[in-house]
């Protein structure tokens, strides 16, 4: 009886430190991968895209020009009021190359091995308000979940996903049923990966009414 319950505990120690070193490996590579992005980040010039139901946007950035993103099709002057002042916030906010390990990736808590293979690890990581940008966004960071894939040789982000695992209000009269962000990374010229592709699908209702929203951005092109 006393072998049996030595053998369970032993176990039990020996899971909980597999697991911890996995944790650990995990944010040595996320680590990596922020400090070698970081260290070798550029300003680019690129294509982008935006493509929701009711948008269709192809824009070019130039870091050097002003303003920094220009709309290319439609034209800015065939917007509609409020399609115009959409794109203007848009423009303002917008900082050029989004990379996939980004300072903010580097803020993440609680990453832990989802799977592995060879060549990549995917953990599994809970966003923080640091690792968030908006201030909304921040308000409900404890309600999202992340995934991300890194690949072993040259650290670095290849994807990330980030979810909410239950439905929640972030505030009154409205309530998120579901939101998934899916980031797809390329290699940029430097050899550091950016977001090539986000693909966004949020669900819910507002005062009301219900809505079921996916857009699509990607950057191209970058030189």
């Amino acid at each position: 009886m006393f072998g049996w319950f030595r053998l369970v505990a032993f176990i039990a120690v020996a899971g909980f430190a597999a697991a911890t070193a996995a944790q650990n490996v995990g944010s040595a590579l996320l680590t990596q991968a922020v400090t070698a992005t970081q260290t070798a980040k550029t300003d680019y010039a690129f294509d982008f895209e935006l493509d929701t139901a009711k948008t269709n946007w192809r824009a070019h950035f130039d870091p050097a020009a002003s303003p920094r993103l220009r709309l290319v099709t439609p034209q800015r002057s065939d917007l509609a009021n409020d399609e115009r002042r959409a794109f203007d916030r848009m423009a303002e906010d917008f900082e050029g190359v989004s990379w996939c390990a980004s300072e903010g990736m580097g803020r993440v808590a609680d990453v832990r091995l989802l799977r592995e293979d060879e060549t990549s690890a995917t953990y599994t990581f809970q966003p923080t308000r640091e690792s968030v940008r908006g201030e909304q966004a921040r308000r409900f960071a404890d309600r999202l979940r992340g995934e991300v894939t890194i690949q072993k040789a040259t650290p670095d982000i290849t994807r990330v996903r980030l979810y909410v695992p239950e439905a929640f209000s972030p505030m009154p009269l409205v309530r998120l049923d579901a939101l998934n962000i899916v980031i797809t990374c390329q290699a940029a010229p430097n050899g550091r990966r950016y977001a090539a592709e986000t693909t966004s699908r949020v669900q819910g209702s507002a005062f009301g009414q219900t809505f079921d929203e996916r857009s699509i951005q990607r950057a191209r092109n970058l030189q």
